[in-house]
């Protein structure tokens, strides 16, 4: 027999053209409903309105950190982030507020789209499931999950941070060897919890990166220390450690492993329990890293992060957007999909709200505790149980 190479001719292929048509098309049906019932021009998001003043007072040389932050905007919340992160948000005291909000929406649902591609886009390679429209389709659930859904409301930062995270441990060729490690730098500047990806390549021996993104941090501190020597000590030395300034820590918003125990009445087992999850996460994402599953080791550590700090608001659990690449390629039998789509389905329901309306009505505990513990046992789930994905899908994600 002779083999032949049989190409699809112009009249037969379809066009380049149609498939982006299929993909705006089905994303936009699911993003721009989404986005209609949580972006409005006159309601400025709360958490970007905290952005935008924090570089005001910077720009302005003024202490972030002041009792009187936070006077003049719609909701009065304070600046919790450290204070090289205010010199990084000057800029958007520079934008007009309007050009902002629309211009910070759209890089938030284009990172997400993004990270489709980085997570989700090798398993539906692995499945067979190659047209642009079912990526679209699995990006347009994902836009749906509440981390999600409350990231682009608030105008919050969180899925910057990640796609850093996820750049900056290799996943894509955009960031040289030997510049690893300055993105999660960076991010740690800006937000503590990204540190834990210095701990994470200490564990997987990748010490050049380790080093490199604690020098980062540490300059970016030492520069906000210069031009922000009050803020810089008021925050290093006492507000730190102050766990309860983000808010109280049983807020059924917070749904870290801490705020899950305040709620049962057990607070007293957070550090034993939290050390434990810790290590179990570390170690799971570093058999990942070595199995070449490393958008499957940067979920974990980033679910790490969420359960053992003592604030993880629902917003910050979007990691999950990038756990979902591991539960398709995992979910090969029914059964494994139902499994699946139920373990994905908890981050579409704000669960946690429902229990904590249900517990101010006196509804029984035994109804609203799970509830109002959704998130934070669903966060302890996946960290726990999140299949790594085989060695074979790693190289599927530039065809």
């Amino acid at each position: 027999m002779i083999e032949t190479d049989e190409r699809p001719t112009p009249s037969r292929a379809r066009p380049r053209s149609l498939d982006l048509a299929f993909v705006v098309v089905v994303f936009s049906l699911a993003a721009i409903p989404l986005l209609h019932l949580r972006i409005h021009l006159h309601r400025f998001p709360v958490d970007l309105e905290v952005y935008r003043e924090a570089g005001r007072y910077a720009l302005h040389h003024r202490d972030p950190y002041s009792p009187g932050f936070g006077d003049g905007l719609r909701v009065k919340l304070p600046f919790t982030y450290p204070p090289f992160a205010a010199l990084a948000l000057i800029p958007l005291a520079l934008v007009p507020r309007t050009p902002l909000l629309l211009g910070w929406t759209a890089l938030s649902v284009g990172l997400l789209i993004a990270l489709a591609i980085l997570a989700v886009r090798p398993a539906l390679l692995a499945r067979g499931w190659s047209h642009p429209a079912v990526l679209a389709a699995a990006a347009g659930v994902l836009v749906w999950a509440v981390p999600v859904t409350q990231t682009i409301s608030f105008g919050q930062v969180n899925l910057i941070l990640v796609a850093a995270c996820l750049l900056d441990c290799g996943v894509t060729p955009m960031v040289p060897a030997k510049r690893r490690g300055v993105l999660v730098g960076i991010a740690t500047a800006i937000k503590l919890t990204p540190g834990i990806f210095i701990v994470y390549f200490a564990v997987t021996r990748q010490w050049a990166a380790a080093a490199r993104a604690a020098a980062t941090a540490a300059v970016c501190a030492a520069l906000a220390f210069v031009v922000y020597p009050g803020p810089s000590r008021e925050y290093w030395l006492h507000l730190v450690f102050d766990a309860k300034r983000p808010g109280s820590p049983a807020y059924y918003g917070n749904q870290s492993l801490l705020a899950a125990l305040e709620r049962l009445h057990v607070g007293w087992l957070w550090i034993p329990l939290g050390l434990a999850l810790g290590c179990v996460g570390l170690w799971r994402a570093a058999r990942a890293h070595r199995a070449g599953a490393e958008v499957t080791a940067v979920a974990l550590v980033g679910l790490t992060a969420l359960v053992v700090s003592p604030i993880s608001w629902q917003h910050h659990g979007v990691w999950v957007v990038l756990a979902a690449g591991a539960l398709i390629t995992w979910a090969t039998t029914l059964r494994r999909a139902a499994v699946a789509a139920l373990g994905f389905g908890v981050f579409l329901f704000p669960l946690d709200f429902w229990g904590q309306r249900l517990y101010s009505m006196g509804w029984s505990p035994w109804i609203t505790l799970p509830l109002r513990n959704a998130y934070a046992f669903a966060f302890i789930g996946v960290l726990l149980l999140l299949p790594i994905a085989p060695r074979r899908i790693r190289s599927m994600a530039w065809r």
